[in-house]
């Protein structure tokens, strides 16, 4: 007898469960019900929801999709470089890169960090006193003349392994 209820009260918990998870189970399709029903939709609406929600990738035409992927290499530590107009720090300014490099040469731009942040530092430098950061620093101009003197400061010490830098932030803290 006590096994016959035991069963009995199983079952019911797994049906009540399961109803329960069923009722609380959100919306899959919340603009559906909004708008009243899913046969309200057309196929054409239909269809661009369905392209709005897949992952997208851009691609550049020549780029073949077998290749190695690229290792994206963090500098472990932000930069920080002084604003000076007229013999007066100004501001601060904090960058952190990355460098794009493939996955197979990852190991050399981290054993070469150090050189690369002292390389890196220097270029900050240099655009620093000459008033690159001062008004507009975050200009097209300015940031693809920074992006250029970095790329070319990396290949210095790691060489056309890095195809790219990428300014992860960069930010302004006025004194």
């Amino acid at each position: 007898m006590k096994l016959i209820i035991a069963l009995v009260l199983v079952v019911i918990g797994v049906a009540g469960g399961g109803a329960l998870g069923m009722m609380l189970k959100p919306d899959a399709k919340p603009e559906m019900a909004a708008e009243g029903g899913g046969d309200a939709m057309g196929d054409e609406t239909k269809t661009m929801a369905k392209a709005d929600m897949a992952p997208k990738k851009e691609m550049e035409p020549d780029e073949d999709p077998t290749e190695d992927p690229a290792a994206y290499v963090t500098i472990a530590r932000q930069m920080i470089v002084p604003v000076v107009s007229g013999g007066e720090t100004q501001a601060l300014m904090l960058f952190e890169i990355a460098l794009d490099v493939p996955e197979e040469h990852r190991e050399v731009v981290l054993e070469r960090e150090p050189r690369l942040r002292d390389a890196f530092l220097r270029e900050l430098f240099e655009l620093s006193y000459t008033g690159a950061f001062l008004e507009t620093y975050t200009s097209d101009r300015v940031m693809e003349d920074l992006r250029q003197k970095l790329l070319a400061a990396a290949r210095v010490h790691v060489g056309d392994r890095v195809t790219d830098i990428l300014i992860l932030d960069a930010l302004r803290q006025e004194l």
